[in-house]
């Protein structure tokens, strides 16, 4: 890991009742290493399949069609942009979003 990035690394797994199954990971890095991670999700949604690596990592087929939100938020202390993929699921698949 590089000198400028922090040296500790959250990530987590967790099953709801619901049968719901949630990855989440989060560290600090540097913009080059951040637009990295970020091209490699791209070049997964392009291709169908999002391969996450790393000790908790995980594979996602994402359909031909989905729904895309971009959100962002700031205060005085904090800044957030949060880019989220949605779709439906059946029967554990990936179900192409209707137009």
């Amino acid at each position: 890991m590089a000198d400028d990035e922090q040296e500790s690394e959250t990530e987590a797994e967790a099953e709801s009742a619901d049968n719901e199954t949630e990855h989440e990971g989060e560290r600090v890095m540097n913009r080059e290493d951040g637009a990295e991670i970020l091209r490699e999700v791209a070049a997964g949604v392009e291709n169908g399949t999002i391969d996450i690596e790393g000790e908790n990592g995980f594979t996602v087929a994402v359909p031909e069609r989905f729904e895309l939100e971009v959100e962002y938020e700031a205060t005085d202390n904090e800044a957030e942009l949060e880019v989220e993929l949605e779709w439906q699921m059946e029967d554990g698949e990936a179900v192409s979003a209707d137009e």
